[in-house]
């Protein structure tokens, strides 16, 4: 298949590309390299600078490369920087995501993989959650991915778009091959953002120890980037026999911010320097999900653990500081 893969030059685009490569798919990335990095792109894969807001832009790939398969990772993901700018979030987010369903009906491409977010949750009374669980976000980003969600059932409904939404817990980790992982300098991802503190000899944040956890911070289910991808080219099967659906995908299981820390501390051995600041604001105390629906409907499972995230990720961490 030929797939238009927007946000190809981020974290998870750069990983999913290089499985698609992988598995004989052709990949276009559209990255407007504004998060992305140029060096995310695959050797292999056909690479256009410019933005999923650009519509002649979109129309010109789809003309030009036939196109079987739009993934779309591109997004603003920060929650606190939602809060702060939501206009910034609805306009890139929500206008990007309509923009990129108008040009594939206007081209007749059916197929789209999307990436949305467990923020479409919010404040959750009862975790695990599941598709079925109320969707109250609770900050701009939730909200803009509930939004694009919406788009995708109304465009289904409209043209027989067929979609695959993800709703993705906390990502980390690195591709197998080590070439492919988060390139930020400060990410925003707990993982990344603490690995990144451990190389740097800097003191690790942890935003809030008065939620309603064990131990005060925030419980939040992990999962590694390579199963994100592995589920995408399940997904691909699923819009061959033109079936759309929304999924979670997450561990069914949570650990709490000072667990990851602790983790951390353990399998780099290192002791790490942390301090406790407020609550950011829209963050949940708990979010943890069941992923039932993905296993019986798609065939995934998790393959990778804690400590696969925790230490990939470092190692490829380690590779940028040099």
């Amino acid at each position: 298949m030929t797939i238009l893969n927007i946000g190809g030059a981020g974290f998870i685009g750069s990983v999913a590309t290089e499985l698609f490569i992988k598995n004989g798919h052709k990949v276009i990335v559209l990255d407007d390299l504004s998060t992305g990095f140029k060096k995310l792109v695959h050797p292999k894969a056909v690479f256009v600078k410019g933005s999923m807001l650009n519509y002649n832009l979109l129309d010109k790939i789809f003309k030009k490369y036939k196109i079987d398969v739009v993934t779309l990772y591109a997004a603003k993901i920060v929650v606190p920087e939602s809060v702060a700018h939501p206009n910034d979030y609805y306009l890139t987010n929500v206008g990007g995501t309509a923009t990129v369903l108008k040009a594939m009906h206007a081209n007749n491409v059916k197929n789209i993989i999307f990436a949305s977010s467990a923020a479409v949750y919010g404040v959750c009374k009862k975790v695990p959650v599941d598709e079925k669980s109320p969707t109250v976000p609770c900050n701009p980003y939730g909200a803009s991915k509930l939004m694009c969600e919406r788009l995708l059932i109304d465009a289904n409904k409209a043209h027989g778009t067929n979609f695959i939404s993800f709703r993705f817990f906390n990502v980390a980790g690195a591709s197998k091959s080590g070439r492919y992982g988060m390139m930020k300098q400060k990410p925003s991802l707990l993982i990344p953002a603490i690995n990144d503190c451990v190389l740097k000899h800097k003191t690790v944040s942890i935003f809030g120890n008065k939620y309603k956890t064990k131990d005060g911070t925030c419980l939040r289910d992990y999962i590694h980037v390579s199963d994100l991808a592995n589920a995408a080219l399940l997904a691909l099967d699923q819009l061959k026999k033109n079936k759309s659906g929304i999924y979670c995908l997450g561990s069914n299981s949570g650990y709490t911010v000072l667990e990851v820390v602790k983790n951390v501390e353990k399998l780099i051995d290192k002791n790490l320097k942390y301090e406790f600041k407020p609550n950011r604001a829209g963050d949940p105390d708990a979010l943890i999900t069941s992923n039932k629906k993905a296993y019986q409907q798609l065939g995934w499972k998790v393959k990778h653990s804690l400590k696969d995230m925790i230490v990939s990720d470092y190692n490829f961490r380690k590779t940028m500081v040099k």
